[in-house]
């Protein structure tokens, strides 16, 4: 009875005190609580939302109006430039282009013509962690005079330039470097931006806040050599460092850290890199005697800044698939045996290789499969939706977004003779994002965990495995799918697939919602006919002449096809 008794007291107690409270709770007191924790998403109940910029708390995102992104941010030059869309933030890393010209240079407060004693006076208050690194670098201690600030920056205030690798790569700075960087084709650090941001439907269709994070990496690799030697140290012992690699090489379609991490060359690394006698990273790589590779010790080979110097053929991350140990590729599979030779002998690394080849032929034919499922049921006009039903694609079109232009042509994959579709990843069937992350994510796994030597991610961890379980998948959606058709012919059903294929607010921001408004009947192939990247820098001239020269010598033809965006 007592413990009852002590219990309603207490309870009344807690109910004087929130009166209390609530007596004493001001309505700009509510208001603030209001903003701090969560705002009522005010549309859900069908009620206008608040501007996504106001500065409220919109619980999980809903539902704010969304306001668009910042605009009057600098354009970047490509082949589809008038529709991929910048932030002002991609200047530091495009600093050529979005910087250093007059026309979209940042204006500054300062003004006067600075000498690199003055520099250092200012910068030592108002950036101090940049004066630090400064004075370790060896810019700062070269002889007979520091290269300054202002060799970099330029000494007017008013017109202070962000160095880019162009900048680094002047004929009595790093000129070699910059040459050797810049010899690299489709897939290199030379074209990740030229190329694969400003040409790549995933980059030109979105809002430019939704690709940022593949915006950062893809051109800070290509347009600034600070993205691996750490500004304002430049330090080439830390560039030597495997880690310095993983900022961009890792996540879901380029797993090369992941696989390198926990592959066996990466545990002798993890476990022995603190060790000066086993990993002297002072050297430079030329004179480099690990006792275990890192990423740059192979792919730099000897400090060489190509790093593609070595490879045997681009496969687009392991997406495409080649036998690197046929005979076309043989002169260059005996270069890479080469590498390995240091803690290999050749026929060991000859077998492993090997098996990276096997694997990925076998990926392949796994893949060839659960394509063929997603094909069939689309010509057979079954897919759930079908692309005519979807909203417009990147280009304006309705194109099957695993249509590849060089193989299929012909209505029932829709777009123009040549045309490719591109990976829909938001908005297609779920065949189609099977296909897609099935080749896109576990057939790279495979090859990167083969070539980097860690097994984990070649068959467990969501590579051989996880494409398994994708077939699985993409026959049990094509089962599903082709039954409904037939149970809607017999009952007499006319299925129309549903509005939000078709609308949206997320696909309102595409660039085939803006392509079809604008500019009706159009595509963006029709308004950016301009030669792009792709079309001038497809290979390096020692890999056509390569290339040539064993076609000749084995007696082999290259394929011939249509035009392929």
């Amino acid at each position: 009875m007592l413990r009852r008794f002590n219990k309603l007291l207490i309870a009344l107690v807690a109910f004087v005190a929130a009166f209390c409270f609530y007596e004493n709770f001001s309505s700009k007191d509510a208001e603030a609580v209001e903003i701090i924790t969560h705002w009522v998403p005010h549309e859900v109940y069908g009620m206008p939302g608040d501007p996504d910029n106001s500065g409220k708390v919109f619980f999980s995102g809903l539902y704010a109006k969304y306001m668009g992104y910042p605009k009057g941010a600098p354009p970047y030059p490509g082949k589809y430039s008038r529709f991929w869309r910048t932030l002002p933030a991609y200047r530091y890393y495009i600093p050529d282009y979005m910087y250093n010209r007059d026309e979209v240079r940042p204006s500054n407060p300062i003004k006067g013509q600075f000498r690199l004693k003055e520099c250092l006076g200012c910068h030592s208050v108002v950036t101090p962690g940049i004066v630090r690194d400064y004075e370790k670098s060896a810019h700062a201690k070269a002889e007979p005079s520091p290269t300054g600030c202002d060799t970099c920056h330029g000494n007017n205030h008013q017109k202070l330039l962000m160095p880019s690798s162009k900048a680094c790569g002047v004929s009595d700075c790093h000129e070699e470097q910059y040459i050797q960087n810049s010899q690299g084709g489709i897939g290199s650090h030379a074209s990740c931006s030229s190329f694969a941001q400003v040409e790549c439907a995933w980059s030109i269709e979105r809002p430019p806040g939704d690709t940022a994070g593949c915006t950062f990496c893809h051109t800070s690799s290509e347009e600034r050599c600070s993205t691996c030697h750490q500004r304002h140290q430049f330090s080439p012992v830390v560039a030597r460092k495997s880690e310095q690699c993983k900022a961009c090489h890792w996540g879901k379609d380029h797993r090369d850290w992941e696989a390198y991490d926990i592959s066996i060359h990466g545990v002798v690394w993890q476990t022995n890199k603190w060790d000066s006698n086993q990993f002297d990273m002072s050297k430079k790589l030329e004179d480099a005697d690990y006792v275990g590779p890192t990423c740059q010790y192979c792919h730099l080979r000897g400090g060489h800044h190509n790093v593609q110097r070595l490879s045997t053929v681009y496969t687009s991350m392991g997406m495409s698939n080649a036998d690197r140990g046929a005979p076309l590729w043989k002169e260059k599979r005996d270069t890479w045996v080469s590498v390995c030779d240091d803690c290999h002998s050749p026929r060991f690394a000859r077998e492993n290789l090997q098996a990276m080849d096997e694997a990925c032929k076998d990926a392949g034919l796994k893949y060839t499969e659960t394509f063929k499922v997603a094909e069939n049921l689309q010509l057979d006009g079954m897919s759930e939706p079908m692309p005519k039903d979807l909203h417009p694609d990147w280009s304006g079109q309705h194109v099957w977004s695993l249509k590849i232009g060089a193989y299929h042509d012909g209505p029932g994959y829709g777009g123009a003779q040549g045309e490719s579709g591109e990976f829909r990843m938001s908005n297609c069937s779920d065949l189609e994002k099977i296909c897609f992350e099935s080749v896109g994510y576990w057939m790279t796994y495979i090859f990167k965990g083969m070539a980097h030597g860690s097994w984990n991610d070649a068959t467990y961890c969501d590579g051989s495995f996880g494409m398994d379980r994708w077939l699985v998948k993409a026959k049990a959606a094509s089962e599903e799918a082709r039954r409904f058709t037939a149970l809607e012919k017999k009952a007499g059903i006319n299925w129309v697939p549903s509005e939000f294929w078709r609308k949206g607010d997320w696909m309102n921001e595409l660039s085939g919602a803006k392509i079809v408004k604008e500019f009706p009947g159009k595509t963006i192939f029709d308004l950016c006919p301009e030669p792009g990247w792709l079309d001038t820098h497809h290979a390096p001239a020692a890999e056509v002449e390569y290339i040539n020269r064993k076609l000749k010598e084995l007696g082999m033809k290259a394929g011939k096809h249509g035009v392929h965006h």
